[in-house]
């Protein structure tokens, strides 16, 4: 009996981390997978409601009513704009923020049905979420213009810094996401934890109020968030207003730093979190 011979290739899947450059590639090929993720959670985010993606302007234009009555007219926090741009500048960049931490921190969770079926790189499963935020970040953006027109509020040169911070904001939040799925592994319940933490850290960043009125001797309790480097940089490149200092360039390289371990960290631990998964 003579064997039989084909020529077809044969992929051989190896459960050993793969080098940063071959990772890379595995992730550009498949990056498909991360338009068709997000589509397919977006229906279901706003198939499933009788209002749809109206939600994503109801809300951000509910808090922010809530909020500008709270610390405006009963706080009377000082701004130098007006206080309902300077909390929308805020709320957008922290929604968004939100969104991609706590979306993106149990994105592998809620894929295990398919990820033992198919192959890819389950990076991608947390870089759809970001996808997923940013359309909600895109309406909130289009109403902060609409705001700004209605008051007459003018952009300055500065609006050109505004991608640079809003891929900080995307790296911040990313690191929170990557590490959250990466140590699943060993402790489940940071998945329980992460939602609580993040409605606390709110109120300890300034979102709604601005860091001057912040007690001398306490700056560096701000300087060391990230998210308010990224908040005042939006408030600067749409508002005008101070460009962030240098303290908190110091926080934001150590976020950057934490993103970037932990895609290399994730890659090692990857088929570690499949199988607990």
């Amino acid at each position: 009996m003579q064997d039989i011979q084909t020529s077809r290739p044969v992929t051989i899947f190896s459960s050993e981390p793969q080098k940063p450059l071959q990772y890379f590639k595995e992730i550009m090929k498949y990056r498909f997978l991360i338009w068709a993720f997000a589509a397919q959670e977006l229906k279901v985010i706003y198939a499933q409601t009788y209002l749809g993606i109206l939600w994503s302007i109801i809300k951000p234009l509910f808090t922010l009513i809530i909020f500008t009555i709270i610390f405006r007219f009963f706080l009377r926090v000082p701004t130098t704009k007006p206080y309902y741009l300077f909390a929308f500048a805020g709320m957008m960049a922290w929604n968004f923020f939100s969104q991609i931490a706590l979306y993106g921190s149990v994105a592998i969770i809620q894929k295990q049905y398919l990820i033992n079926k198919m192959h890819f790189p389950k990076i991608l499963l947390i870089v759809s979420k970001i996808v997923v935020a940013s359309v909600e970040f895109g309406i909130s953006m289009v109403i902060f213009f609409i705001l700004m027109a209605f008051d007459r509020v003018s952009l300055g040169y500065s609006i050109i810094a505004l991608p640079l911070f809003i891929f900080i904001n995307i790296v911040c939040a990313f690191a929170i996401a990557i590490w959250i799925n990466s140590l699943t592994v060993r402790f489940r319940d940071l998945n329980q934890l992460l939602p609580s933490i993040i409605g606390i850290a709110i109120w300890l960043t300034p979102v709604f109020y601005p860091t001057t009125i912040i007690p001398h001797g306490y700056e560096f309790m701000v300087y060391a968030n990230p998210m308010a480097g990224v908040i005042k940089g939006y408030r600067f490149a749409l508002l005008g207003e101070p460009f962030p200092e240098y303290q908190y360039w110091v926080s934001i390289c150590i976020c950057v730093i934490v993103a970037i371990s932990g895609v290399f960290y994730f890659n090692r631990v990857e088929d570690r979190i499949i199988n607990y998964s």
